[in-house]
């Protein structure tokens, strides 16, 4: 199920004992989370009721012997193990998971939580497939529209449509944070149930993140000024930097691939079989392939391998390492 049938459940009270949050968006994580929490627990009762576990730092048996264990106090008992995804658990443990997830205890609700969900492995092909599996997949931004309308109506405010589209265009497809910049809007608009557009672009900054890959294009066109605007951006959104270096690594190792190939006359679809690639991805590299002679490449590659062993040893600024290599690969415009 989505996060949309699911919460509508809870708030139904029809709560399962077991559930597998999957999925790169935790804001939808969270949300179910504090439903279920919110529902089956009283506050009073949260410091015992209520357990929380770290995959990474914890086992399975920790997560079951907790589920197990009766609620003091009376009362239902949530558990909650985070982050399975950065676990590779023991053919055991996976069975003992699973078996759990066929017939979890009454009094009980274990809830899992994964950024991702590898389909290859056993525990996660099964935990999918389970009646109380919720993907949590980011959403695309035109669905966020009626959905930013709706939580504004929640709670007692008009959004108008004009205003929910700002919302999202200066945002982006992020729930959490369009979330956040309601509750900034409604203490803004104070006692005026109405909001629009106007009010949202007085109070809604350009926050959209762009596209990972729009920085590369911007460093194969050698536009420094637009790539170090893009890695602001990148790094304001709380991109991992050597995620960064290995894009830029990756997109201009196959520059100097086609290049190679375009030495030898090759035409783009015998570049493509030899490389192994999608045409398409060939023809778009080739565009820029004259804005990078081989000594210019050859120059490049040994920044990046210098900006690499930088960020990892050492404790400078990673903008500034980064910052510092763009200016690199982007001097010599044509």
């Amino acid at each position: 199920m989505n996060p949309k049938e699911a919460l509508q459940q809870i708030r139904q009270d029809k709560i399962a004992p077991f559930y597998f949050l999957f999925g790169e968006e935790r804001f939808f994580h969270s949300e179910i989370i504090h439903a279920i929490v919110e529902k089956l627990i009283d506050a009073d009762n949260r410091e015992f009721n209520l357990e929380t576990f770290e995959a990474k730092s914890s086992s399975v048996s920790d997560w079951i012997s907790a589920a197990k264990t009766l609620s003091f106090l009376g009362g239902t008992k949530v558990v909650i193990a985070t982050n399975l995804h950065e676990v590779t658990l023991a053919p055991k443990d996976c069975d003992a998971l699973l078996d759990y997830s066929k017939a979890p205890p009454e009094g009980t609700c274990l809830i899992l939580t994964a950024d991702k969900a590898d389909r290859k492995r056993k525990v996660f092909k099964s935990l999918t497939k389970h009646a109380g599996a919720v993907a949590c997949d980011a959403p695309a931004e035109m669905t966020l529209i009626p959905w930013i309308k709706k939580r504004a109506d929640a709670m007692g405010y008009q959004l108008s449509p004009d205003a929910a589209r700002q919302m999202v265009e200066l945002t982006g497809a992020r729930p959490g944070v369009l979330a956040m910049e309601l509750e900034k809007l409604m203490t803004y608009a104070g006692g005026n149930r109405s909001i629009t557009d106007k009010e949202v672009l007085a109070m809604v900054g350009d926050i959209k993140q762009e596209n990972p890959f729009a920085l590369t294009e911007a460093l194969k066109e050698k536009n420094a000024q637009q790539a170090l605007a893009l890695l602001h951006n990148q790094l304001g959104h709380g991109e991992e930097p050597l995620k960064i270096l290995g894009t830029i690594v990756w997109q201009l190792r196959v520059i100097w691939e086609v290049k190679t190939y375009q030495a030898q006359k090759l035409p783009p679809q015998k570049i493509a079989e030899a490389m192994g690639a999608k045409p398409f991805m060939v023809e778009k590299a080739m565009k820029h392939t004259r804005n990078f002679s081989h000594g210019e490449l050859i120059k490049s590659f040994k920044g990046l391998v210098q900006a690499d062993r930088l960020l990892k040893t050492t404790g400078q600024s990673a903008q500034g390492i980064l910052e510092s290599l763009i200016l690199s690969l982007c001097a010599g415009k044509n």
